[in-house]
């Protein structure tokens, strides 16, 4: 599969191309979310509602946020050289880590020297069973 979630609660992607060292992180920054938060469309979704439930009016505004945004506003782009894909594991309620600040989903949140913080920033690796990684192959 060309498409794969590493599952570490951030609304980010990674590209990479398999059998090559490399990739390109794309991060939506917490500013913009934090723009979003308070909108209506949030408020079904914390209900458990899905979005093709939510009225049209609603999801159509949150969309055109999304487009009227520029890149700059949207995302944060890193290069990451020596990214290597590794599968990793797999609430809708989110924290900020305390050590990147980025917002991570708080299932995905781990506990380091007394900090809630991401599973990057706790240092797990894969062999401590931390991740979860789906796919039937």
């Amino acid at each position: 599969s060309m498409l794969d979630r590493l599952y570490y609660g951030k609304i980010a992607a990674i590209f990479w191309y398999p059998g090559i060292k490399g990739a390109v992180r794309i991060y939506l920054n917490n500013e913009f979310q934090d723009k979003m938060a308070p909108h209506e469309f949030f408020a079904y979704r914390k209900k458990g509602i899905e979005p093709s439930k939510i009225p049209d009016n609603i999801c159509q505004d949150i969309i055109n946020m999304v487009l009227e945004a520029s890149d700059d506003e949207l995302f944060t782009l890193t290069e990451l050289p020596d990214f290597e894909y590794k599968p990793v594991k797999g609430s809708f309620n989110k924290a900020k880590c305390e050590i990147c600040g980025e917002y991570v989903f708080e299932r995905y949140l781990r506990v380091k020297d007394g900090k809630k913080v991401c599973i990057q920033c706790a240092g797990h690796e894969p062999v401590e069973k931390v991740f979860y990684h789906p796919l039937n192959k």
